[in-house]
């Protein structure tokens, strides 16, 4: 077996079989590769779409239970139970173009200090909320210098998206730490490089992902990436960009509260969320004519309310580890 594909999910009954499907696409005939679907006790149709579509291929295939629920738990049974060389974890909402593995293993075998090699994502939507949500997930003032989503070359990068990893390395580092419910991935990348290990990027690996479809599901997103930064943060997982927001809007609120003692803080606070509003007001408009989608002005409102939302998550996550709630 030389790729086991590994599909971690929970309530993907609308996107499950697109990825599945997007996966069967990277092999010929011949191939040796098998597909690994680790369920975290779905409450929809998630495993029963997956098993009687699966019930009729002819290559490997695994349905396994994830009794955590939570995506690091899964990871670690899939890749326990992974048979191949390589392993590979495209997520359930996402789709990989044709070529995709292709490429990664072209990587591994002509880079031997790659550790993991992975691609470049480009940001699908469903319906109206969703096309104005994916405009926001693909700007740098809405998202940040991630990789991932902004790369232009390949090249070595600090981490990898739907990378494909040589499966000996987590003989070396260990599994995913199972009590982190998010930035798992961040855990598990700083032990690879601790150990040795290189990220790369190759921009002719390209996968789809979907992005959340409402504004609700949207913030609940973002509140929970913020929530569990904390988590990760004293074993240098992280890096400051992932505490911008936080940090942002916390100043604001200080100098709102030396505002109570003199208005010059109060003007500075309005002086500088005013910039802020304009640069997002700016990015909004350009992208506004690159599409020609005025619905895309919605991400005046958009990103600043991702960006509270995970500031206020946040928050929580650090008064939780303060109290040990």
């Amino acid at each position: 077996m030389q790729v086991s594909v590994i599909i971690v999910t929970r309530n993907e009954e609308r996107y499950i079989l697109n990825c599945i499907k997007s996966i069967e696409t990277q092999f010929e005939k011949d191939d040796k590769w098998e597909l690994i679907i680790v369920d975290g006790m779905s409450e929809d149709k998630t495993k029963e779409i997956a098993s009687e579509y699966l019930s009729s291929v002819d290559y490997d295939y695994q349905i396994l239970e994830n009794e955590k629920k939570i995506l690091s738990a899964g990871w670690s049974i899939g890749i326990k139970n992974a048979k191949g060389k390589y392993v590979v974890r495209p997520d359930a909402h996402g789709a990989l173009h044709k070529g995709y593995i292709k490429y990664g293993l072209e990587v591994l075998e002509q880079k031997p200090d790659v550790t993991a090699v992975g691609g470049a994502l480009e940001t699908k939507a469903k319906g109206f909320w969703g096309g104005v949500i994916k405009e926001a997930l693909s700007s740098r003032v809405g998202v940040g210098n991630s990789s991932f989503r902004t790369a232009t070359q390949s090249g070595y990068y600090d981490t990898a998206v739907f990378a494909l990893y040589r499966k000996e390395i987590f003989d070396k580092v260990g599994y995913f730490d199972e009590k982190l419910v998010r930035h798992q991935d961040n855990d598990m990348h700083r032990r690879v490089k601790e150990a040795g290990g290189k990220f790369y990027l190759d921009i002719r690996m390209v996968a789809d992902y979907y992005c959340r479809d409402t504004v609700p599901k949207l913030l609940k997103q973002m509140f929970n990436i913020g929530r569990y930064l904390p988590d990760v943060m004293s074993d240098g997982s992280l890096s400051v960009r992932h505490f911008a927001p936080f940090i942002f809007y916390m100043v604001l609120v200080v100098l709102l509260l030396f505002g109570l003692i003199s208005s010059v803080f109060t003007w500075l606070a309005l002086l500088i969320f005013g910039s802020y509003l304009f640069v997002v007001l700016i990015d909004s408009l350009l992208r506004v004519a690159r599409s020609k989608k005025i619905a895309i002005l919605l991400n005046i409102l958009i990103i600043p309310s991702m960006h509270v939302s995970y500031a206020f998550g946040t928050l929580v996550g650090f008064i939780k580890r303060l109290f040990y709630i």
